[in-house]
């Protein structure tokens, strides 16, 4: 069933397993750089619904930070869909970043919980000189991007730094937290049957993503954004919180595109309540909540620490002996705290509701890097390299990520070592195609059947610090080029080549904010993602340029496996 937007139409135009994706988890938890504070000025005092709030601004952009868009997730709230926030009188500091949502990264072999559950708020960052009002194309303020963190749906935050995207683009960006893994996506039937009509059991980190969208279209025109042009956008975890709500009927009508930059969980089967409520069920008897009168209110009495603990005492080895701390930080992706089919915010697995064109029909801007692997694997690169990782390593390491005896073996007849290469960098590069390049031009490919779909595959070396390891177009290395910022990880200043890149890529995203259509103000041209036109890609490298056929060979052997095999990051 074809489900659109309000507005309808846009204004024109087991070890490895672990180790996959380790490093940039472990990335996301470095400190973050504070943001200067200024006194209130002229325009920084904004009325909301909830009340009135005053920002700071600097270097030409105006930041509103911690606003409440739910109330606090917490006690008999926990587990339950987001509530509508309490009003304040007076005016009410928005000048300094909330506390992170609960998670957990390991240190010295044991999970460190760090951040709160009172996490549901949002950012605005404004250019200090918002478009006038009048009879043109700005009458209703600067189009809106919606920003959505990464880090697997099990870490991360909202804490990143767009500002020079704000000011180049002229768009007003909102960045959100949600509640993470278990907290978000934890399913119980004592859960469900609390709400048995609704069968919402685990799936509260969406829910919380609808009730920031609710918030923006109801608050952002007094920021100077336009509510008629909000597109949601996200990298990695992030970007596949953006697959769930193009699927989800709950989302209907609260936005009008999508940017979803390495989501690659988007392509990958959904599980069904059933199995998700068996999980939490095992859960509940680690926590010790499973023989309890009241299930529901042990499991909203534990405390946060307590969930991670029973999480390492389900695990076989959870801190492998003679592992990285940033390897054994995985078992907290084993926890499996994913999205499920629950009949109500999701009817249907994200494949077959794309396939069945069963999903909002708004543009979307959509890609992949080139080397998605290098940073997801960096660790392993380096620990191990071409010196100590072998063939056997290599084939070892197949299984780990397909997670089958029989698709290993064929994938490493498929792709086997040549001698000019280190078995390492030959895995990433495999990974990369497996989880990112293929499965996400497959969605492309299904999208582009409904709705305007532009897809790109960026290949400029991103500017992450690294001089460990050559890492290329690293996983998010978009993403750090498109703000400039690199989420809590120093980067080094851009060099002449990668400005250049961030200056067109900046242009391509404003423009597809403004039209829901990347091209024009002199950029290389960037085609649809079609059946009819051989499925165009923009190959974004020095001289972006339209290309076909991308990792067509390594596409055509992945697209015959059985993606049900693969794990979900």
């Amino acid at each position: 069933m074809h489900m659109s937007s309000a507005k309808g139409s846009r204004r024109p135009t087991r070890l490895f397993r672990w180790e996959a994706g380790l490093l940039f988890f472990c990335l996301l938890s470095i400190s973050c750089s504070t943001l200067e504070r200024s006194a209130p000025a002229s325009g920084l005092v904004v009325p909301t619904g909830a009340g009135r709030l005053v920002g700071m601004e600097s270097e030409g952009v105006r930041r509103f930070l911690g606003i409440p868009f739910a109330a606090p997730p917490v006690g008999r709230l926990r587990f339950r869909a987001p509530a509508s926030p309490e009003s304040w009188e007076g005016v009410r500091e928005a000048r300094r970043f909330s506390p992170v949502c609960a998670q957990a990264r390991v240190q010295a072999g044991a999970f460190e919980v760090e951040g709160d559950e009172d996490c549901l708020y949002l950012n605005v960052y404004v250019p200090s000189d918002p478009a006038p009002r009048g009879p043109n194309a700005a009458v209703d303020g600067l189009p809106v991007l919606v920003w959505i963190h990464g880090g697997g749906r099990r870490v991360g935050d909202a804490r990143r730094d767009v500002s020079k995207f704000v000011s180049e683009s002229r768009s007003v960006v909102v960045t959100i937290q949600y509640r993470l893994s278990h907290f978000a996506f934890f399913a119980h039937p004592a859960l469900t049957a609390e709400d048995p009509s609704r069968l919402a059991s685990g799936n509260y980190g969406f829910q919380d993503a609808v009730a920031a969208l609710r918030w923006v279209r109801r608050e952002i025109s007094a920021f100077g954004g336009d509510a008629g042009r909000v597109t949601i956008g996200g990298l990695s975890g992030g970007g596949s919180m953006v697959c769930g709500l193009l699927v989800s009927p709950e989302a209907a009508g609260l936005f009008d595109g999508a940017l979803i930059q390495s989501g690659s969980s988007c392509w990958f089967p959904t599980d069904p309540i059933e199995l998700a409520e068996a999980r939490g069920t095992r859960n509940a008897e680690a926590l010790g909540c499973g023989e309890d009168e009241d299930v529901a209110g042990c499991l909203r009495a534990r405390p946060v620490p307590a969930f991670y603990e029973a999480l390492g005492r389900m695990l076989d080895n959870p801190f492998p002996a003679g592992s990285t701390e940033s390897f054994a930080a995985m078992p907290i992706l084993g926890a499996r705290s994913g999205h499920q089919v629950d009949g109500y915010i999701f009817p249907r697995s994200w494949p077959q509701a794309f396939h069945a064109g069963a999903f909002h029909h708004v543009p979307v801007m959509m890609g992949v890097t080139a080397q998605e692997g290098r940073l997801i694997y960096g660790q392993l690169l380096y620990d191990m390299g071409s010196h100590s990782f072998k063939e056997e390593d290599y084939r070892r390491a197949l299984l780990g990520l397909t997670g089958s005896e029989s698709m290993a073996v064929a994938a490493a007849e498929r792709f086997p070592l040549v001698p000019e290469a280190s078995a390492a960098e030959a895995f990433s590069d495999v990974a990369t195609q497996a989880h990112y390049t293929c499965p996400l031009g497959e969605m492309a490919a299904a999208l582009g059947r409904y709705t305007p779909t532009y897809f790109y595959e960026y290949q400029v070396p991103g500017p992450s610090v690294s001089d460990r390891i050559a890492l290329g177009a690293y996983h998010g290395s978009d993403t750090d080029t498109l703000f400039g910022d690199g989420y809590r990880r120093v980067l080094r200043p851009f060099s002449p080549r990668q400005a250049r890149a961030a200056r067109t890529l900046r242009a391509y995203v404003a423009h597809f904010l403004r039209t829901g259509d990347p091209n024009g103000d002199g950029l290389p041209a960037w085609p649809l993602h079609t059946t009819a036109s051989g499925e165009e890609h923009l190959a974004f490298d020095d001289t972006p340029h339209p290309d076909s056929g991308l990792r067509e060979n390594a596409c055509e052997f992945w697209r015959g496996q059985q993606w049900e095999a693969l794990p979900r990051f």
